[in-house]
């Protein structure tokens, strides 16, 4: 894309000025301005009156303007963040990915250069402005490099390549992301709302460019490429013999570069549907992460409790404490002996001071028993003197 040329540049008016209108200047006159000051003098006499002035006429400056910037269109202040990546034999012709995806677009408002990394090469360009502004107040505008394609370095498109440059690439947001979603978090239409938003680092897609059909050499790359992010193939030789289908690939399949650069600048469903695929690869790459990782848990515990020593060792335990068994058996016989612990223990019945105790203990006992026993003969004979009473007055009675 070129930028527009300069609306201004320096303005030169030649005056033609009568020859007795600079007859009638007085010959002492000073400039009263500052750009009476910028006019042409003699570097021999700088101070000369304006009458010393050549015929041809009067140099008036301008302000040169900066060239205006391009006003975004409707889709790119909503396209969001838009990460490819490029690779296949046409990856290497920087010119080549740039006139496909970004020369003549409506929708693109400023390109970068391509900067060089470790594997390629990163071109970013913008669909949008942000608007800053400084302590006093003026706007300034920024291009939003909401646009990123990176262009991977191809030697050789085969299963080393993807394993060692393509795959790293890929997973790299990954582990950012994974790294702010909690473990415990399981897959749901919540979370694939959230990781597939314009604003995912996630890559959108990845562009296979290849200038000849099908080829076996690609299965096995492309296989391995597929579980992971979304995959279009797009052909830019002379041979238009289109790509079989095949499983886990991307659902948009352009068939030219127009539609390649509509549906990824000017199609927000195609857009919103490539986004949704990467999230879907995305979680399917954290599951098969979390099961591996429970795994290699579980190995890791089997193998600590089995290298490491039991919690209990008889052949040491009798080593170190063997030798003392017998001493030990010694002291505790010397401690408690089974013959004198009861003799220590038996009571004397005969010995003056127990015997004294003991019968004052019982004491007590036997007068609440006798008082006992005396209250009840008491009440005994009490009740027989009333009997004997009544058997007399019942005889006096009846005789």
């Amino acid at each position: 894309m070129e930028s527009n040329p300069s609306i201004s540049t320096s303005t030169i008016r030649t005056l033609h000025v009568p020859q007795e209108v600079l007859e009638n200047i007085p010959a002492q006159s000073q400039p009263s301005s500052p750009r009476s000051s910028a006019l042409a003098t003699s570097p021999n006499s700088p101070s000369e009156s304006v009458s010393s002035l050549p015929a041809q006429g009067l140099i008036i400056p301008s302000l040169t303007l900066p060239a205006p910037l391009r006003r975004p269109t409707p889709f790119g202040k909503t396209l969001g963040d838009l990460r490819l990546l490029v690779v296949g034999n046409g990856a290497d012709d920087r010119e080549l990915v740039s006139n496909i995806l970004l020369d003549d677009n409506e929708d693109v408002v400023d390109i970068s250069g391509w900067e060089d990394f470790e594997h390629g090469s990163i071109l970013r360009a913008s669909t949008d402005w942000i608007e800053h502004r400084d302590a006093h107040g003026l706007e300034k505008f920024e291009p939003a490099k909401n646009v990123e394609i990176i262009s991977l370095a191809r030697h050789e498109f085969d299963d080393n390549l993807t394993k060692s440059s393509i795959l790293p690439v890929i997973q790299s947001p990954f582990h950012s992301v994974s790294e702010l979603i909690d473990p415990r978090c399981q897959p749901s239409a919540a979370l694939a709302n959230l990781i597939a938003s314009p604003w995912s680092p996630l890559y959108t897609a990845l562009i296979i460019l290849s200038n000849s059909g099908p080829s076996t050499l690609e299965d096995s790359p492309i296989d391995l490429l597929t579980p992971h992010i979304p995959v279009i193939l797009m052909q830019h030789g002379p041979d238009h013999t289109h790509f079989p289908p095949r499983p886990h690939m991307s659902s948009f399949r352009p068939r030219s570069t127009a539609a390649l650069r509509n549906g990824l600048f000017r199609s927000p469903e195609t857009l919103s549907s490539l986004r949704y695929e990467a999230a879907e690869r995305f979680l399917h790459w954290r599951e098969v992460e979390c099961a591996v990782e429970r795994i290699n848990a579980s190995h890791r515990e089997t193998l600590s409790l089995s290298s490491s020593e039991p919690l209990w060792n008889k052949a040491k335990w009798e080593a170190e404490w063997e030798s003392r068994l017998s001493q030990d058996v010694a002291i505790s016989c010397e401690r408690e002996d089974p013959v004198r612990v009861p003799e220590q223990q038996c009571f004397d019945p005969l010995h003056l001071s127990s015997l004294i105790s003991f019968s004052l203990c019982l004491l007590d006992p036997a007068t609440r028993l006798l008082s006992r026993s005396v209250y009840t003969f008491v009440h005994k004979l009490a009740d027989s003197q009333v009997r004997i009473a009544m058997d007399g007055i019942s005889e006096g009675s009846l005789s």
